[in-house]
């Protein structure tokens, strides 16, 4: 026996898993053996956990969290994690990843604050049930990266019921399937303000099964839905995630606190009419998704940064004092009559305005009719890192330091333009507000006001009907409709206040003495039944129940045909939809009866709109049709037989052709065709 033993060896002390602390779970070290932890408090890591072999952990959460650690929670071939009730912060710690595992199975889990890379990566599977996934982020922008929430390594297989994916940003998507890796995704799921995508899928093995966004809480207690910013009162909204298009009419000056993040396949229009939107943040103000749309008209930047994945467009616009760099794009930007000046950065190797970045779509940036002048520091105010950057028509370079370009430009600027633009930003100044006193009234009074502007200071136009416009005056928001006669001359019908809307839950708020014009909270029956059969309005309506505005102007008295234009929520809401009625007066019940009359006269036999009469081809063979009073896109393209769309293409009608006027000239058929 003592041979035996000295020809063996002594025998070998077994290992055992670290030693769990107060909160319920190990600090750190090696786990070799299978194991449950039930937490009794929040935990610190001290550095990494790691399990050994083909084992299964689960830690019962209790609702607390778990946060720090030097690297990642687990990892270690052939393991299984199963996480339940419980939050991984994070806590913006540069990781590989938080969470390594095999197969990983959570339920009633939160995962937020992962930086540098994805807070969960799996090796073969991942199970989520009622999860949240939020505020993680990488320092990788490559389109092909390993994800800022979930990476799904090659072959992986994942299966999520109830999930919400919100504001993760960089490496690919929110989650990016490798080759060969599958999502299927069932029950509940929202993703919103993920940068550059939510599921960045090139292969196309997602399969949703899911049922719309989520309600109510999400996770170890979090909310699965953050209701959509405030508007301020210059008229942009506060900071947040702009989930849903929409355009902004700027109001005034804007002072930007944080930052605006749209989600992808978002429209976002913000017309400046000449204000300045300011920030003195150091981080950016925009980050725009990679399907997303932004176009800025007649509005001004100063110190705002953009980081930038999909497109926007930018017409008389300008830039100003901002230090680090205004735009990273790695999408496409367009700009025409822009001015940049003043910018600056302290980086040697950064650029003063733009980087055009190669790694997705090309980095395409283009610049028409434009000025640089007294931009410094870095590498030069633009700056091209395998990307594409077009010079167009009139652009001048004056005072910029220490170049004017770095790297290749396509250089097709005019050399005989001396055209250079000064300021392109113009101040929009609407028509002076009636004076006719409207007390919050049902019935608005009838005011001699002439309005001879131009058709584009309208806010939203009625077709060849009318024109909105809106203003503020101490505080409150008032609307005006006024109608058009053959002169383009506005005549003032009503107004109306938000806070008159506000008063009223549901039914009629103001309109004309002569029933003319309408306003309204809620839609009649007759509009009602026609938006349904809105593709538009059922994608933009953000949730049941939410308060239609609706504005109903008739072309001339008793006519029978009605123009309305649907608002969301508030008086200078984005549009939701416009339709034609044809069943009488907007506010028949608002016609004024003159007080003497004994009686109140007989209703006349209502004239109803004749339908638009087809005008005769030209002898090239075109068609073109002169508009009359009352006019409106959708009844022309009836009248015609064609599409509104053809009409709007054909003549490059701006605002999807919500302004004509009486005596337009609209092309209908091309010559020859």
């Amino acid at each position: 026996m003592l041979i035996a033993w000295t020809l063996a060896g002594p025998p070998a002390l077994a290992q055992s898993n670290p030693p769990v602390t107060a909160c319920g779970l190990p600090a750190q070290g090696n786990i070799v053996s299978t194991v449950t932890y039930t937490l009794t408090a929040d935990c610190q890591l001290t550095g990494s956990i790691v399990a050994s072999g083909a084992i299964s952990v689960t830690i019962n959460g209790g609702g607390h969290t778990i946060s720090g650690g030097a690297f990642i929670l687990l990892q270690g071939g052939g393991n299984t994690l199963n996480l339940n009730n419980l939050t991984i912060d994070g806590a913006r710690q540069t990781r590989t990843e938080t969470i390594t595992a095999n197969a990983l199975s959570a339920t009633d889990a939160t995962f937020i604050n992962s930086r540098g890379g994805p807070a969960i990566a799996a090796l073969s599977s991942t199970r989520l049930e009622n999860v949240l996934l939020a505020g993680n982020s990488s320092s990788h922008y490559a389109l092909g990266g390993n994800g800022s929430a979930v990476h799904a390594g090659v072959n992986t297989s994942h299966v999520w019921n109830n999930v919400v994916m919100r504001r993760n940003f960089g490496n690919g998507g929110a989650i990016s399937l490798q080759t060969g890796a599958t999502l299927t995704t069932t029950g509940c799921l929202t993703l919103s303000g993920n940068i550059p995508y939510d599921v960045y899928d090139p292969n196309n093995n997602w399969t949703d099964s899911s049922t719309g966004p989520c309600s109510g809480t999400i996770g170890n207690g979090g909310q699965a839905s953050v209701p959509s910013p405030a508007l301020m009162a210059c008229g942009l909204p506060a900071p947040g995630v702009l989930d849903s298009s929409a355009t902004y009419q700027l109001r005034g000056d804007c002072q930007l606190s944080g930052s605006l993040t749209l989600s992808e396949d978002v429209d976002i229009r913000i017309v400046g009419n000449g204000f300045t939107l300011r920030s003195s943040a150091a981080g950016q103000q925009f980050f725009t998704a990679a399907t997303s749309f932004l176009r800025l008209e007649n509005v001004a930047f100063a110190g705002v940064r953009i980081f930038h994945w999909g497109d926007l467009q930018a017409d008389r616009f300008r830039l100003t004092d901002t230090t680090g760099g205004a735009f990273l794009n790695v999408g496409a930007m367009r700009f025409t009559n822009a001015l940049f000046e003043n910018n600056s950065t302290a980086t040697s190797t950064g650029r003063s305005v733009l980087l055009a970045w190669g790694s997705y779509r090309n980095g395409f940036t283009s610049f028409t009719d434009s000025a640089f002048r007294n931009n410094s520091g870095g590498l030069a105010p633009l700056q091209n890192a395998g990307a594409t950057i077009e010079l167009n028509g009139c652009v001048a370079f004056e005072n910029n330091s220490p170049a004017d370009f770095f790297g290749a430009v396509t250089d097709n600027r005019d050399p005989a333009c001396d055209d250079e633009i000064v300021d392109p930003v113009i101040p929009v100044v609407p028509p002076a507000p009636p004076t006719a006193p409207n007390p919050n009234k049902l019935k608005a009074k009838h005011s001699s006001h002439n309005w001879h502007e131009s058709f584009t200071t309208c806010a939203i136009p009625l077709g060849a009907i009318g024109c909105i416009y809106w203003w503020h005056s101490g505080g409150e928001l008032l609307l005006s409709v006024y109608r058009i006669d053959l002169e383009s001359v506005g005549h003032y019908a009503l107004r109306v206040s938000q806070s008159e809307v506000e008063a009223t839950d549901a039914g009629l708020v103001a309109c004309s003495l002569d029933g003319r014009v309408a306003v309204r909270v809620g839609m009649t029956d007759a509009v009602s039944e026609l938006m349904a059969y809105s593709k538009l309005y059922q994608e933009l309506r953000p949730y049941p129940g939410a308060r239609d505005i609706v504005v109903s102007k008739g072309p001339t008295a008793l006519e029978g045909k009605t123009h309305h234009v649907i608002f969301d929520h508030a008086l200078d809401g984005r549009v939701m939809g416009t339709v034609d009625t044809y069943d009488g007066l907007p506010a028949a019940e608002c016609v004024e009866i003159a007080p003497e009359a004994a009686d109140p006269p007989p209703t006349p036999a209502p004239v109803y709109a004749p339908p638009v009469q087809p005008q005769a081809s030209q002898a090239d063979g075109s068609i073109r049709h002169i508009v009359q009073p009352g006019d409106t896109l959708s009844a022309i393209a009836v009248a015609y037989r064609v599409y509104q769309l053809d009409i709007i293409m054909l003549n490059q009608l701006e605002d999807m052709g919500r302004w004509i006027y009486p005596g337009q000239e609209l092309l209908i058929r091309e010559a020859g065709v």
